[in-house]
């Protein structure tokens, strides 16, 4: 069995205090004495900031601002480690131990994308959010799917399918995600459509990792 550890929650600098305020305030409505009631850990962190996660240091949250209709973000999942620099790639155990001993630097950090969320957002954030397309997975929504209804999505602010495809002819060959996970559809489209539509009009070359979670 692993080691039990108390949950962290990473949200928003903006959000911290309120979430606070109304974890005790649901904790009271569920009848839960004072006594007895424990606020979780709760981290603040900033876009563009990196925040190694509390129980496994080797991965990394990079959270990025989005647009939605109220103050949003979304977030990057990396896994934090160091590779051998290339200059000292290929040499001798004795050559690199001779080295350390020297107190050389002969490793560089790396950081690799392993998990890209954007959450509730325009379809325009993923064309200033380029990087996300790095990630081994991708989670996104896409809220809306028919012609008529991308003057909705720009007035809730949501993603409509058109801005996805739209995003995946842009950066076509720089895409490297291994899964892209599409949620969040509205409730009006039947599985059978979303199914239909997203094998329309997602390009042929990436069928195969455009997922809708249903």
């Amino acid at each position: 069995m692993g080691v039990e550890r108390d949950s962290v929650y990473y949200l928003p600098e903006m959000i911290v205090e309120g979430a606070k305020e109304w974890i005790r305030a649901e904790a009271m409505f569920e009848g839960v004495p004072e006594t007895k009631f424990r606020l979780p850990e709760i981290c603040a962190v900033e876009s563009g900031k990196m925040t190694p996660l509390k129980y496994r240091k080797d991965l990394v949250l990079k959270p990025f601002e989005v647009k939605h209709s109220v103050p949003a973000m979304g977030a990057t999942l990396y896994l934090h480690k160091r590779k051998l620099k290339d200059e000292y790639l290929g040499k001798a155990p004795s050559e690199i131990i001779e080295l350390r001993k020297n107190n050389v630097e002969i490793t560089r950090e790396v950081f690799e994308p392993l998990l890209s969320f954007t959450g509730d957002c325009l379809g325009e954030t993923l064309l200033q959010n380029p990087e996300i397309f790095k990630s081994k997975v991708l989670v996104m929504e896409c809220t809306f799917l028919d012609d008529e209804d991308e003057p909705m999505s720009h007035k809730k602010g949501h993603t409509h399918l058109q801005h996805i495809v739209g995003a995946l002819k842009k950066f076509d060959g720089a895409i490297d995600c291994e899964k892209i996970i599409l949620t969040h559809f509205s409730m009006k489209y039947s599985e059978r459509h979303i199914r239909e539509i997203l094998d329309k009009e997602i390009p042929e070359k990436f069928k195969e990792i455009v997922i809708p979670f249903i």
